[in-house]
C-alpha cells in the first residue's frame, strides 16, 4: 500500500510523516497528495488570526472542547513563528492544546514560518489537504498574526476568525485596511477589560462600511473570555451561521475564488523559489546585479530578463 492509503485507512503517523515531508515539498509528497486531493473537501477550513497575546491558541482550545462534545473531529494547524513540533506536543503559550493531544478526534500539526513574512508556506494547503483527506469535520489554522498571512489564510479557510482584543483600541483604525478586512467573525477577546465596550464600537463602526448590499455577510462581534470558556458556544453558533450563508448566498462562486487564490498562492511560492535557485546557479545573474548597481538596466527589465529565463 501506499503512504496514500495508509492515511485514508487512518494511519496517524502516516499523516505526520507526509506532512513533515509536504514541508520540504519532496516529489514524494507531492504524489502522495494526488492520489489523496479527490478525497477532500469535505472539511470546514477555519482560520483564526490576529496579533500577538491576543489570545488565538486559547479560543482555539475552546473551540476543540466545543466542537468535541458534538463528536466533531478536528485537524488543528498552527503556523509557528520558530521550530515545529510535532504532533500532540506543544510549544511555550500554547500548553492550553495540550489536553487535547492525547484525543484520537484531534491531529495537532504545527510549522515554522522559518523567517518567511511573505505569507504562508506552499506546504500549508497540501497539509490542510491531507487533514481533509483523513476525515477531519473542521480543520482550524492559526497564523502567526503578521502580515500577508492573513490575507492568505483566506485562500484556504471557508470562514476567518480575526481576533482582537480591548488593548487594540487605539490601533484599530490602522489595522484597517489590512486584517480586519479579512474577518467574517470577530472575537473580541479578554472582553472583561475596560476598553472592551470602546473597542466593540469602533468594531461596529467598521463592519457597518463593509458593504452596502442587503445579502452582504456583515461580521459579528463576539465577546469572549478564552481562559474562562465564555462566548465560546456563541463563537461556534456564528461559525455555523457563515457555513449556512455561504451555502445560501453564492457557495460556488466563493469556492472558485478560494480555488483561485489557493493556486495564486502555490505558484507564487513555487516561482520564488525557481528564481532564487536559478539566481546562485550561474554567473550570469551576477552580471545582471552588477547591471542594475551600475544603473545600466532597470529593476523591471532586469526582473522581466529574469522571467524570461525561467
Amino acid at each position: 500500500m501506499t503512504v496514500a492509503d495508509d492515511i485514508l485507512n487512518g494511519d496517524l503517523r502516516a499523516a505526520g510523516r507526509l506532512m513533515r515531508e509536504m514541508d520540504m515539498l519532496t516529489p514524494e509528497s507531492r504524489k502522495a497528495l494526488k492520489h489523496l486531493f479527490p478525497h477532500t473537501g469535505h472539511a470546514h477550513i477555519i482560520g483564526v488570526t490576529g496579533s500577538a497575546g491576543a489570545g488565538k491558541s486559547t479560543l482555539i482550545a475552546g473551540l476543540i472542547s466545543h466542537f468535541r462534545k458534538q463528536d466533531k473531529s478536528l485537524g488543528i494547524l498552527v503556523v509557528d513563528p520558530s521550530s515545529p513540533f510535532t504532533e500532540g506536543a506543544v510549544l511555550g503559550d500554547r500548553i492550553r492544546l495540550q489536553r487535547h493531544a492525547m484525543d484520537k478526534g484531534v491531529f495537532i500539526h504545527s510549522i515554522a514560518t522559518r523567517g518567511n513574512t511573505g505569507g504562508l508556506s506552499a506546504s500549508v494547503p497540501g497539509i490542510v489537504a491531507v487533514m481533509d483527506a483523513m476525515g477531519k469535520d473542521f480543520i482550524l489554522i492559526e497564523t502567526v498574526g503578521a502580515g500577508q498571512d492573513e490575507v492568505d489564510v483566506l485562500h484556504l479557510a471557508h470562514t476567518n476568525i480575526v481576533v482582537v482584543t480591548p488593548s487594540m483600541g487605539d490601533h484599530m483604525q490602522t489595522l484597517k485596511a489590512g486584517i480586519l478586512e479579512t474577518a467574517h467573525i470577530f472575537a473580541l477577546n479578554k472582553s472583561d477589560q475596560p476598553e472592551a465596550t470602546a473597542t466593540h464600537q469602533l468594531l461596529e463602526m467598521i463592519t457597518q462600511t463593509k458593504s452596502d448590499a442587503e445579502d452582504a455577510w456583515i461580521p459579528p462581534i463576539v465577546q469572549t473570555q478564552a481562559i474562562q470558556h465564555h462566548g465560546i458556544s456563541e463563537l461556534a453558533n456564528q461559525i455555523h451561521r457563515h457555513v449556512t450563508f455561504s451555502i445560501q448566498t453564492g457557495y460556488q462562486k466563493n469556492v472558485s475564488a478560494r480555488l483561485r487564490g489557493l493556486l495564486t498562492l502555490i505558484l507564487r511560492e513555487q516561482v520564488l523559489n525557481k528564481i532564487k535557485s536559478e539566481l546562485g546557479k550561474d554567473d550570469k545573474w551576477q552580471d545582471l546585479m552588477d547591471r542594475m548597481h551600475q544603473k545600466q538596466v532597470d529593476p523591471y527589465s532586469a526582473a522581466e530578463e529574469i522571467l524570461n529565463e525561467i
